[in-house]
C-alpha cells in the first residue's frame, strides 16, 4: 500500500497540470474565436481601405491621362511655333539679302544707327516709274 499513495499522488498531480493545461488552452480557444471576428471586421475595414485606394488611383490614372494629353497637345504647339520660326527666319533672311543687295547696288545707306536713306541719284531706270503710267517691256 505504500506504493499506492504516491502512485495516486503522482496520477493526481498529473491529472491537475493536464487539466490546468486543458483549462488554459480552453481560454485561448475562445480567444481564437473572437479573434476570428476580429479579423472579419479587419478584413471588411480592410476591404473598404482597397476602394479607396483604388479610387485613389483611378483619380490619378485619369490626372495621368489628362497630363499626358496636355504633353500631347503642347508638343503639337512647339512642332508649329517651331515651323512658324523657320518660315520667319527663312523671310528675315531674304529680307536681309535683299537689303545686301540694295546697298552693294548703292540705291539704300543704313547708317550705324540704324538710319535707312534712299539714294535716288543713283537709281536705275527698273526702279523708277514709267511716264506714261504704263509698264513697258524694258521698264521692269
Amino acid at each position: 500500500m505504500k506504493k499506492t499513495i504516491p502512485a495516486f499522488i503522482a496520477a493526481l498531480l498529473i491529472t491537475l497540470v493536464l487539466g490546468g493545461g486543458m483549462f488554459l488552452m480552453g481560454q485561448d480557444a475562445l480567444g481564437t474565436s473572437t479573434a476570428k471576428a476580429d479579423a472579419a471586421a479587419s478584413a471588411q475595414v480592410s476591404d473598404a481601405t482597397a476602394t479607396q485606394y483604388e479610387q485613389v488611383v483611378s483619380q490619378y490614372q485619369a490626372r495621368e491621362a489628362q497630363y499626358q494629353e496636355m504633353i500631347a497637345q503642347a508638343s503639337q504647339q512647339i512642332t508649329t511655333a517651331n515651323q512658324q520660326i523657320d518660315l520667319a527666319n527663312q523671310q528675315l533672311q531674304q529680307y536681309q539679302t535683299l537689303i545686301q543687295q540694295l546697298q552693294s547696288s548703292g540705291l539704300v545707306t543704313i547708317a550705324s544707327d540704324g538710319t535707312v536713306t534712299i539714294n535716288q541719284s543713283n537709281q536705275s531706270a527698273f526702279m523708277q516709274p514709267p511716264a506714261n503710267g504704263r509698264h513697258n517691256e524694258g521698264n521692269h
